[in-house]
């Protein structure tokens, strides 16, 4: 099913655009990076868009999908990194004291796109709803082709996601890689990142 009348339609139904709108590569990167920053049931497109929600990981899949469908090839790429004080000095008070004891080990994700035939690949993330920036947090506000957006993170490294390969298996398994200890820490963390971002936004949540 074609990804972009789904989401054209699930945003005019939300009012968040006329129907008139055509969904070029920058209204469509604006509309998945305001979508409410939480968990979908699955991190596939269809899912996300259905339930109007995503982490980094669901955001990136389905504008992969969608640049896909406007002629823009885009990869995924997987970055494993560290929650820090330095690194994400706008966590609210007892998430930052969290990162001081200790930093908190994740995996993030964003896209490199091709915005034309052999045109240079691009950096683009859409993890931070364009609301969180009042927040202090590093929202890119627009798509503008061969122009590359900042990274949410301070990747440790960089890993390219094949076009075949399955980013969220991939992801999995670095998760895995981590110590008990480890995912144990980043789950609380990431469950009360979530509970922040959702009641410090509402107006970029309720969809």
């Amino acid at each position: 099913m074609p990804l972009l009348p789904a989401l054209k339609s699930a945003a005019v139904e939300r009012g968040l655009i006329a129907s008139s709108v055509a969904l070029d590569a920058g209204a469509a990167f604006a509309l998945v990076r305001d979508l409410p920053y939480r968990p979908a049931s699955t991190p596939e497109p269809q899912t996300t868009i259905a339930e109007w929600g995503a982490t980094h990981e669901g955001r990136h899949i389905l504008l992969q999908a969608l640049f896909a469908e406007l002629g823009m090839p885009a990869t995924i790429i997987l970055a494993p990194h560290e929650f820090t004080e330095e690194s994400a000095p706008w966590l609210p008070p007892a998430l930052l004291d969290e990162v001081r004891r200790q930093p908190v080990a994740d995996v993030h994700s964003f896209l490199r796109v091709q915005p034309a035939y052999e045109a240079e690949w691009t950096t683009v993330d859409a993890t931070w709803p364009l609301a969180s920036r009042a927040l202090g947090l590093p929202v890119n506000e627009a798509f503008v082709a061969g122009s590359d957006m900042a990274v949410a993170v301070d990747p440790i490294e960089i890993h390219h996601v094949p076009p075949d390969a399955d980013p969220t298996a991939l992801m999995q398994r670095m998760i895995d890689d981590l110590t008990p200890d480890q995912q144990a820490r980043r789950k609380a963390f990431l469950g009360g990142l979530i509970d922040w971002l959702e009641a410090a936004i509402p107006s970029a949540n309720e969809g």
